[in-house]
């Protein structure tokens, strides 16, 4: 992707180069090929490509978000041969097995947190979707990859299929991972001790982990707001269960607090209760804690407890403790690395979000991620394009999610997409907020959502 620096906003060169990286993507055709589907390449691209589309509102970045939520739907395990494989439940749950389909005996089919992460990246394409009215009735361009829908289905039609089978995810699986709480845990059943994954059941899920399945719940709560799918109940718990894990989160963050070159700064453990097991900045681990927590933020902070304190300590832990200077950043959340957690130089582009907070923090991510290389991978370059934006416009309609909410629709999306063939005449100004529901049904929501959510303290 090219980069025309960290002043101004996005060129035409950026989002075209962007758009070129998503168009390189190849399709899955079979589970069990480890996690492409949520932090692997089409897990990020289709959040990337996200991001794209909320800049531009350009129908070839949707198009990308799309494709994978098709590719997705179509590998949802009854979707696929046979009516799927069973996992580790006993059954053949609605889920994406990433790991070995036939295991050996003794040991069963595994299938866990990573599949919040698939479950949000495809309803998030519907979100997408049923706030942009302007698309309901066309019908996308032939994908790549693996479909369950025939070639008159239209947008609307997929968003639909994608939030039903959202649902039976999360209302089939999903409940396992929650305890008396709603505090979201290892399965506690011992079978889930045979799929061979490190954690053990009934102990407390790590926060990386967490936040993947709440970007699903997150994703639906928003869909079920949506007069197409609407379900007061549902976004009331789906909410719910995000603050107490939220909660949960910032209580851990609020027990480590230190003073690094005179500004609060946060460190924390990998879990809950694991004193000297440190998060990990490098990689995928503490990137998954702060994008889920700035999810969070983005869909209620002031229901989630995410303050602008938060905001602005986080961001001054990237800066002051993460940052080494130099375009390297320290494998651990302490500013710490080891043999294990490294010192690198560059770090997941999401990061960048943070610089709502403080801005100068979008420059050391970006100059860092231009300096090592893109190399081809998304989730390096593309949410760098969503932050430059964010900055250059300064509109804190943008910064909290235009797609945060199911209420609404947003206008400014290209209209003019028909089969065989993407958008050629796209927009670079961002998508705006059009049209609010009735004040009495926003209302009554609200307070219903608050009254459970009350609850749950």
């Amino acid at each position: 992707m090219a980069w025309s620096g960290v002043d101004g906003d996005v060129t035409r060169t950026e989002i075209e180069t962007a758009l070129g990286m998503l168009k390189q993507l190849e399709p899955l055709w079979a589970n069990g090929q480890d996690n492409v589907l949520s932090t692997g390449y089409l897990g990020q691209a289709a959040h990337d490509a996200g991001l794209l589309y909320e800049v531009t509102g350009d129908i070839r970045a949707l198009d990308v978000s799309i494709q994978v939520a098709d590719n997705i739907l179509a590998l949802q395990n009854a979707n696929t041969p046979g009516g799927g494989v069973t996992i580790w439940t006993g059954a053949k749950d609605s889920v994406w097995p990433p790991g070995n389909l036939n295991p050996p005996e003794g040991q069963l089919v595994y299938a866990g947190c990573e599949q919040g992460l698939i479950v949000g990246n495809m309803v998030q394409a519907a979100n997408y979707i049923l706030k942009s009215p302007c698309l309901w009735n066309k019908v996308p361009p032939v994908f790549q990859g693996p479909t369950v829908f025939n070639e008159s289905a239209t947008y609307y039609d997929r968003a639909l299929a994608y939030i039903k089978a959202a649902d039976d995810t999360y209302e089939s699986f999903f409940f396992r991972f929650l305890d008396s709480n709603l505090s979201i845990i290892q399965p506690n059943d011992p079978r889930w001790d045979l799929t061979g994954d490190s954690r053990k059941s009934g102990t407390p899920m790590p926060w990386n982990r967490r936040m993947l399945v709440l970007h699903g719940y997150i994703q639906l709560a928003i869909a079920h707001e949506s007069p197409a799918v609407f379900d007061a109940k549902k976004t009331a718990l789906y909410d719910t269960i995000v603050k107490r894990n939220v909660m949960d989160f910032l209580m851990a963050l609020n027990e480590k607090k230190s003073v690094v070159n005179g500004k609060m700064t946060f460190n924390w453990d990998y879990s809950a209760g694991e004193e000297g097991h440190t998060e990990e900045s490098q990689g995928i681990h503490a990137f998954y804690d702060v994008l889920g927590s700035w999810r969070a933020w983005q869909r209620n902070s002031a229901v989630f407890g995410l303050s602008n304190y938060i905001g602005y300590t986080f961001a001054n832990t990237f800066e002051n403790t993460i940052s080494l200077g130099n375009g390297s950043f320290a494998g651990l959340v302490t500013g710490d690395s080891s043999k294990k957690a490294y010192t690198v130089n560059q770090l997941y582009a999401g990061w960048s979000f943070y610089a709502l907070w403080l801005p100068e923090w979008f420059k050391t991510v970006a100059e860092a991620n231009v300096a090592s290389g893109f190399q081809g991978r998304t989730w390096l370059a593309i949410p760098l394009l969503w932050t430059k934006h964010a900055v250059a416009i300064n509109d804190m309609t943008f910064w909290s999610g235009l797609f945060s909410s199911g209420f609404g629709v947003v206008v400014g999306t290209e209209s003019t997409s028909s089969r065989g063939s993407s958008a050629s005449g796209v927009h670079s100004a961002s998508p705006r907020v059009a049209a609010t529901p009735a004040t009495a049904a926003l209302a009554s929501l609200v307070l219903l959502a608050a009254a459970i959510l009350l609850q749950a303290m």
